[in-house]
């Protein structure tokens, strides 16, 4: 959804490519969209509290969901493309 949303702006004509990579020590999903050219900002943990008192925006959880879902999280950007790679490990 965040692919589609900010990368894309819902561009129907723009593709999120999904690659999914499995070894026996992790998966791996690479989620591509067309939102280069411009930094991912770095996951801020929401203020439940703000959130609730209509402070902030209740919106604004998906990255920092994302990231503390997974082992590892990368982000890579060119001109053209934001790729965000999620890895989990099977094994500690």
């Amino acid at each position: 959804m965040n692919a589609m949303e900010h990368g894309n702006l819902y561009k129907s004509e723009l593709e999120v490519k999904l690659q999914v990579l499995v070894s026996e020590e992790a998966i791996a999903v690479r989620i591509t969209d067309y939102g280069g050219g411009k930094q991912i900002p770095e996951p801020v943990k929401p203020d439940l509290e703000a959130k609730l008192a209509g402070l902030q925006s209740p919106r604004g959880w998906g990255l920092f969901l994302i990231e503390n879902m997974v082992d590892q999280m990368t982000v890579q950007t060119d001109e053209t493309h934001h790729t965000l790679e999620l890895v989990m490990r099977f094994k500690e």
